[in-house]
């Protein structure tokens, strides 16, 4: 097994056979390539470059097409994943890199006018986007499960890629019988909640406990529901979604996550046909699981 850090989260890449290193190397380009194109920190970046732009922009086409399918993701949950809530990140402190302690602050920021992506003018024909000056994109998540996906190719038929939390696996893991996930407990992080058994699949988990900091002696995280613009109050405490792609695994996780447990429930049980399921786990009680997942007992 290999790690590296990108895209300030750990990626680990398990390959099994004498190309291991190989594929790790170019696992670890796909990321780089990606962090240079669409992280909100770096100014030399191109979607930090349309985070600026007062006109319409032309865009290379890796770009053009995540915001694309970022619109379909919208649309697909009802505002509550929204890329256009940059803003609001940066007033609530997260203007810079996660590290512990980095982003606290002593005052709260004003409130920034509410930003909605659907609000960005896509021009197919000319590859241009327009975004309204209050409007600030961010793309983390979405584009760390996009990256899994696009690296994973690198593995062949067996192997999984996991990037803090959003992962592939390919194949049936080392025995033909699929890969052990374990569901940790977010309040111990020792300890797991339950283990599913995945094969060629795609996982992805949202918590509020992952990345916090203070701001004004309350605490934040970064999960921010678009419909208040402020990190999102919710009955659940974590929730994990497998899925086809790591992509909307991460969508979804999200997405969960802000609707609480039992709007959740509703809102990805009609996706059970197609591969997806979850384990959402809510601040009391037992956790609780959508659609058809192998859970290994004992």
């Amino acid at each position: 097994m290999f790690a590296f850090r990108a895209m300030n989260t750990e990626v680990t890449v398990d390959a099994p056979g004498p190309d291991e290193a190989a594929i790790a190397e170019r696992v670890a380009a796909a990321f780089w390539h990606a962090e240079q194109r669409f992280s909100r920190f770096d100014p030399d970046s191109e979607l930090s470059q349309l985070n600026r732009a007062e006109a319409p922009m032309q865009l290379s086409p890796e770009l053009f097409d995540v915001l694309v399918r970022a619109r379909g993701h919208v649309e697909r949950t009802g505002g509550l994943f929204d890329p256009g809530i940059g803003a609001a990140l940066v007033a609530l402190g997260y203007d810079r890199s996660f590290a512990p302690g980095a982003l606290d602050r002593a005052r709260a920021a004003a409130a920034p006018r509410a930003g909605h992506f659907l609000e960005v003018r896509l021009d197919a024909a000319t590859r241009t986007a327009l975004r309204p000056p209050h409007v600030h994109i961010d793309l983390g998540g979405l584009v760390k499960g996009a990256t899994v996906d696009a690296a994973s190719a690198h593995l062949g038929a067996s192997g999984t890629l996991d990037a803090g939390g959003d992962a592939v696996l390919r194949g049936g893991g080392p025995d033909g019988t699929g890969w052990l996930v374990e569901i940790e407990d977010p309040d111990d992080a020792s300890r797991a909640l339950l283990t599913l058994r995945l094969s060629d699949a795609a996982v992805a988990t949202s918590a509020g406990n992952r990345r916090r900091w203070q701001v004004a002696g309350a605490g934040q995280h970064h999960l921010i529901d678009p419909r208040t613009q402020r990190a999102a109050s919710t009955d659940l405490v974590q929730a994990t979604v497998v899925a086809q792609s790591a992509e909307l695994a991460d969508v979804l996780a999200k997405t969960a996550f802000l609707l609480g447990a039992r709007a959740a429930r509703d809102f990805l049980a009609p996706m059970a046909s197609t591969g997806v399921g979850a384990v959402l786990v809510p601040a009391r009680g037992a956790p609780v699981l959508v659609g058809s997942l192998d859970v290994v007992e004992g």
